[in-house]
């Protein structure tokens, strides 16, 4: 492993907005006069045009440049090089890219653009303090029943008019990743303060909710047979037109009226609803005065929720279950009726009317389809995973190590672990295109997780060797993104695996202190060159620091020319990006 690497405070940026007319704007920034930049013999790259910059302001060593396509900060005294360019843009930064004049206030600036005014300040922040100010606004602002994962707000950036309702596709496996970083959490505190310290038991407390919020989408349906939801929703909350629904009443439930539900034929199927909800999990709606009856489930699961399940119960169990025996027993009965499910319908989670949903397949079957056979490689490491963890939970070997044994050695699930890139490959050169350009961005983490945990849990050299090679074959798109939450998994896998530490601060140093989704501009850029891939997609050539990319989850590209943020200024997101990452790296010694 790594030798630990101490994080120190690094300068973090905020911003805050205001339109035009507002009175607390000081009235001499509207007619401040700034001299233009001599930029000749400049040293370093830009990123507007030299001719683009219209107006400076120095305070001590620290240079500030306005353009017409951004604003720029030059420390040519930084600490870390990267931090001697730092750029800040619309909308994230500020009102519009057209800055007309910078003014000193202090050490801190008023930024005038077109259509409003910023006031930018650089504070420093210690790690630790930027993962604590995440988790505070995702708690305040994105939890939704102990479920995390974005929160639209009715007003662009006012984190205070965020909708009451709210839901995302993966509900399940978002709200994992936050319960695996909060269960590290609560690991590092009672390690370092002890059991009794008040912050160790908020750090439990949190933890605990959200593995309660996961657990129940492992029951909410009543459907008693092992099945997943995606999400759930309260009797007063909007159905949104994006899948397949199902209201409870009465010990049934009906698939609701949406564009899939007609375009697969199923509005008005009926499912049994009777099964008993354990009572602890049930109390995160019944305690907002809710019964189960007129309670919408999402349906049609995939394996992004699987997998991020699987690996949060068996971290639930160790880190949790140990000093809960309630929680533990339910995460025993949760993983048994899920992998029981799975392998009763062929390796598959099946749906109403005993169908396979869209994407949870790990059958041989699907292998064999069109889809399926670059799927396999990812897919087979999954469902592995999940036999390991339901062992590792129940204590138990019986059907699941029979099952287990029969997908290695009769199957041969564990060879197809290392063939990703392989087949990857060879399907981009058979459709011409560049092999990234069909990565699905959200299988990193999946493969992450599967990954991570078959080399803790397998026992067998030569499984464990086969898992290794899994995890190395997708490290050839994950290493360019130089994610402590893929990096670090990985050299807790791969003992002799070399990661950048260096790289992995810059991430933590440069990581936004908010969530809020607004967006960089990237088409006025002119220091990241653009290189255009076979299908005409774009990629620029450097991978800018968290502060000048989009928002987003561990599911997009972060090379993208695209600007794709997942719900701009009017969205703020989860923390768990960042708290995920930071955690297991303090547990497992990677940082200070």
């Amino acid at each position: 492993m790594a030798q630990t690497y101490k994080l120190k405070s690094h300068l973090c940026r905020f911003c805050s907005f205001y339109p035009l007319g507002d009175e607390r704007i000081p009235a001499q920034l509207m007619t401040y006069s700034n001299d233009k930049p001599d930029l000749e013999g400049f040293p370093y790259p830009l990123p507007s045009k030299k001719s683009e910059y219209t107006c400076s302001l120095k305070i001590g060593d620290v240079e500030w440049l306005g353009s017409t396509s951004g604003l720029t900060r030059y420390d040519k005294n930084a600490e870390r090089e990267e931090d001697i360019i730092m750029f800040f843009s619309a909308p994230r930064d500020l009102h519009d890219n057209t800055v007309k004049a910078i003014m000193p206030q202090g050490e801190s600036v008023w930024v005038l653009t077109g259509t409003g005014a910023v006031f930018i300040e650089m504070k420093p922040l210690g790690a630790q303090e930027k993962a604590e100010l995440l988790l505070s606004e995702t708690l305040k602002y994105v939890d939704r029943r102990g479920m995390v994962s974005q929160r639209d707000l009715a007003r662009p950036r006012n984190l205070e008019s965020r909708y009451s309702h709210g839901h995302s596709d993966n509900d399940g496996c978002f709200t994992a990743g936050f319960a695996i970083g909060e269960i590290f959490r609560y690991a590092v505190f009672k390690r370092e303060k002890g059991a009794e310290h008040p912050e160790t038991i908020e750090a439990k407390k949190v933890a605990t909710r959200a593995v309660e919020a996961c657990l129940l989408l492992l029951h909410i349906h009543s459907r008693g047979n092992g099945f997943v939801a995606r999400t759930y929703l309260c009797p007063d909350e909007p159905v949104p037109d994006d899948g397949i629904f199902f209201r409870i009443s009465g010990g049934k439930a009906v698939c609701l009226e949406t564009t899939e539900a007609k375009k697969r034929g199923c509005v008005g199927v009926e499912v049994d609803a009777s099964a008993e909800i354990p009572a602890r999990l049930a109390k995160l709606y019944t305690d907002e005065g809710y019964s189960i009856d007129g309670i919408v489930y999402k349906a049609d699961t995939s394996s992004d929720e699987i997998t991020l399940h699987f690996l949060q119960m068996y971290f639930a169990h160790e880190f949790l279950g140990c000093d809960d025996p309630e929680l533990d027993g339910i995460i025993k009965q949760s993983v048994k009726g899920l992998m029981g499910h799975i392998i009763d319908n062929g390796y598959e989670l099946h749906d109403y009317g005993n169908k396979p949903t869209s994407w949870a397949k790990w059958s041989k079957d699907y292998f064999e389809t069109d889809f399926g056979w670059v799927d396999a490689c990812l897919n087979s490491a999954e469902l592995l995973m999940y036999h390991l963890v339901t062992m590792k939970i129940t204590g138990e070997e019986g059907r699941w190590r029979e099952s287990y044994d029969y997908l290695v050695n009769d199957l041969g699930y564990a060879d197809l672990c290392p063939k990703h890139f392989e087949r990857l490959y060879q399907a981009s050169i058979s459709m011409n295109f560049d092999y990234v350009e069909d990565i699905m961005y959200g299988d990193h983490m999946l493969a992450v997780a599967s990954f991570w945990g078959l080399c803790t849990l397998e026992k067998n050299e030569e499984l464990l060797e086969k898992y290794r090679q899994g995890f190395r074959s997708w490290r050839t798109s994950l290493e360019r993104e130089h994610n402590p939450g893929y990096d670090l998994p990985f050299a807790l896998s791969c003992p002799d695996a070399e990661i950048d530490m260096e790289r992995l601060a810059e991430w933590f140093y440069r990581m936004n202190v908010s969530r809020l989704a607004a967006g960089v501009s990237l088409t006025g850029r002119h220091d990241t060159p653009v290189k255009t891939l076979r299908t005409g997609i774009k990629e620029i050539s450097v991978l800018l620091p968290p502060d000048e990319r989009f928002i987003s989850k561990y599911d997009r590209n972060p090379l993208s020319f695209v600007n794709e943020d997942s719900g701009g200024s009017v969205c703020v997101e989860s923390c768990y990006v960042y708290t995920f990452a930071y955690w297991i790296g303090r547990y497992y010694g990677f940082f200070e």
